[in-house]
């Protein structure tokens, strides 16, 4: 975790650093993946303005409080983060009880038709935002057919930094290709990628990619009828998240959706 306290006509303190990193300890409780933690502490008009950016994920939690008192300032101030992240959590929370009922409700299906039985493994969105050129460097590392990962997007000055909204799925197709499939300015999009052997990425096959509206049970019909599709990227009926689908076999599958922020 990256953190960053900055104090401007403030003196931040050995005893103001440690207030704060037993706050930040709070806020760890309710989601431990943190990225990176801005604290910016100032005095304006005869006040102190306590300013807090926390960042999990692909979520970004902001607040400010203003105090006569540094302390009381920053206690408020992570009050209020915290609630809104604790808030955030639960939601994410129901909505993965619900999609572990309509997993149950999938595996009852199963086991009252035999021809159609079929194992689903569940993995994660990699622990950290990646850029496009180190992601596609674990990949081919891992030697695994499916990941995905949070992009890192970099604006025309290299320097303004922000974490994209939706996951980029890689998947290994036939004739062992390399595939992305991730959104772009509210569009998704498909390509066929490999690193080539001066660190560059080799792009080709560029198209748009049509996200549909599917449950488990219905993408993983949909890549047993499409006998010649690895691979299936779609919003979920269940969690509205957006969830990818790998097929190992004909009857077995590795689903890959978020539960955590």
């Amino acid at each position: 975790m990256h953190q960053n306290i900055i104090g401007k006509n403030v003196r931040i303190t050995k005893n103001v650093r440690a207030h704060i990193a037993e706050k930040m300890q709070n806020i760890k409780i309710h989601a431990d993946k943190i990225i990176d933690a801005n604290i910016i502490c100032e005095y304006i008009n005869n006040e102190y303005v306590v300013v807090g950016t926390v960042t999990f994920g692909k979520k970004v939690f902001h607040d400010k409080e203003k105090q006569n008192d540094l302390y009381v300032a920053i206690d408020t101030m992570f009050q209020k983060l915290e609630r809104k992240i604790r808030q955030e959590k639960e939601k994410m929370v129901a909505k993965s009880k619900q999609a572990q009922v309509e997993k149950g409700l999938d595996a009852t299906l199963e086991s009252n038709n035999d021809e159609n039985t079929y194992s689903i493994n569940n993995v994660s969105i990699y622990s950290k935002p990646l850029e496009e050129f180190d992601a596609l460097t674990i990949f081919n590392s891992d030697k695994k057919h499916y990941m995905a990962y949070f992009p890192i997007i970099r604006d025309d000055d290299l320097y303004s930094v922000k974490i994209g909204k939706n996951p980029v799925f890689i998947f290994k197709g036939n004739h062992d290709n390399t595939f992305e499939i991730f959104s772009h300015e509210n569009e998704w999009h498909m390509e066929q990628v490999a690193l080539t052997k001066d660190n560059n990425i080799d792009i080709s096959n560029y198209r748009k990619y049509l996200i549909e509206e599917y449950n488990v049970s219905e993408a993983v019909h949909y890549l047993t009828v499409n006998t010649d599709a690895k691979f299936i990227v779609y919003e979920s009926s269940v969690t509205g998240q957006i969830e990818g689908l790998y097929k190992e076999s004909e009857s077995s599958f590795v689903l890959i959706r978020i539960f955590d922020i």
